[in-house]
Formats: structure tokens, sequence, C-alpha cells
């Protein structure tokens, strides 16, 4: 592979993954289609080359890979859900196309038509954590801090439910307290899901970030990061369960070295 497309999203994972890419593979040349008001500048100190859309322009982004000769996408880092539910002036008509191809406004759907899409153009799309192995989250406990057995009890309660709650594609946080949901992710986030649930039951309660079942790990892979670390610390998290191999830890040297110091572990199920 000596080029790849890359639609890049909001936060650290547009650039984690380019300057993993380069690293990997330093011929490898990036093209990536950046979003306004959501993809962060410093990105384009990493790629070779970046164009700059609004959010909705998609058939402007298919345009921008057929004129580059680029045959494999990655899409990496998130659209914030403003952009799909009121800011839709910028749409294009392929956008539009989309959405009245879907049934519903899932992640799911819309990615998928998206895919779908591209894919007609002979274009095809790669999993997310391509070249992100070391940053997944491993089995077990991640950052060595010690786990009592009642904390190892009251996860092995709480897991089959947050997987069944996970597998009917809501959201992919979940906050628990004494074994009860507190809050399930709607489309506002990680962050402001635990902000929701703190004001519910205060502090003590544990943070799970699964992957469905049948994930398609060539978008919304579950994200970990260092802000979601400091609300952890500030708001008295007891515990942060992520899945396995396919959950992606953003900072990660920050992430585990701040969890264990605030003595919050960080466990791969």
């Amino acid at each position: 592979m000596k080029k790849i497309g890359l639609i890049a999203g909001n936060r650290n994972f547009p650039l984690l993954f380019s300057s993993r890419a380069k690293v990997k593979q330093p011929s490898l040349e990036i093209i990536a289609v950046a979003v306004k008001g959501e993809t962060q500048k410093r990105l384009s100190k990493i790629v070779d080359k970046i164009f700059w859309v609004d959010a909705g322009k998609v058939g402007r982004a298919l345009e921008i890979f057929l004129r580059e000769k680029v045959e494999k996408i990655v899409l990496a880092g998130q659209i914030s859900p403003y952009r799909i539910f009121k800011d839709r002036k910028h749409w294009d008509e392929l956008m539009h196309k989309i959405f009245k191809n879907i049934s519903d406004f899932r992640p799911h759907s819309i990615f998928s038509e998206i895919i779908k899409e591209f894919e007609s153009q002979g274009l095809s799309f790669i999993n997310s954590i391509t070249f992100l192995e070391d940053y997944l989250v491993k089995e077990g406990i991640n950052n060595n801090v010690k786990v009592d057995s009642s904390l190892e009890e009251e996860i092995t309660k709480i897991l089959p439910l947050a997987r069944r709650i996970v597998d009917l594609d809501i959201g992919q946080t979940i906050v628990f307290k004494d074994k009860a949901v507190v809050a399930v992710e709607a489309l506002e986030g990680t962050d402001n899901t635990i902000k929701r649930a703190y004001k519910i039951c205060g502090p003590g309660f544990l943070v799970t970030k699964l992957a469905k079942k049948e994930q398609d790990l060539r978008f919304d892979v579950p994200v970990i990061g260092f802000k979601t670390i400091k609300l952890l610390k500030n708001l008295g998290a007891k515990a942060l369960i992520g899945e396995k191999n396919k959950t992606l830890i953003l900072d990660k040297e920050k992430v585990l070295s701040v969890s264990k110091k605030v003595n919050i572990p960080l466990i791969g199920v």
C-alpha cells in the first residue's frame, strides 16, 4: 500500500493514526479530507496532503480521493451529532441521497451507506485500527492497579447486561453503580454520558466501553482518551472497563499513567 485516504474527524484519533502509519510505513502517502470545525489543524503537519471540506460534503470527499487516485480509505475520529441533525445547510447531493436510503440515523446505518457509495466507485475502507495494534486495550488489567474480589464480582455481574445493551446498538458507554444501570450513552458521547450519570449517582461508579458482537471496525471504534480519564478522576470513578483488542487508547502513556496514579483500574474484557 503506497497511498491511503483519511477521512479525519475530531480529537486525536486522526493524529494518532497518521503518525503511527508514518512510523510503520514511512513511504506511505496520506491524503486527508478534514472536516471544518471538527478536525484539528495540526493534522496538516503529519499528512502529505490535506483538503478541508464542510461536514456533509461527501461527494466532495469522493471526488478528492478519485482525483488523487486513492484506493484504500480509513475513517478516524467522530463527527459531532450536531452536524447530522442540525447543520444540514452544507449537505451536498450525495449526502442527501445517502439519507434517503437509510431507515434511521444510527452511525452504523449512516457510515455503512457512505461506504457502499464509495465502494461503488471502486474504493474500499480498511479497519480504523490499522497500524494501531499497540494502542488497543489488552485483556486484563492494563495499568497495574490492584482489583479486589468485590470489584471483580461486580464486573462479572454487570458485563452480561452491558453486552446486551451494546448489542442493541444504542451506545458503547454504560455507567453502573451498585450493579444498576445509571446511564446509557445516546448521541451525546462518552464524557457527557459520564457527567449525566454522576449527577444521578455521585462517585463510586463503573464505566464500560464495549464493542458490539459484530462491530464493524471500519468505523465507530470504541475510543478512550485522556480527557475521559481526567473526568473519571475528578468525578471519583471506581473502574473503567474496555473491550480487549477493539477499544483504542489515545494518549496511551498519559492514560495509563494517570489512571494508575489515581487508582482507577483500566480493565480489558
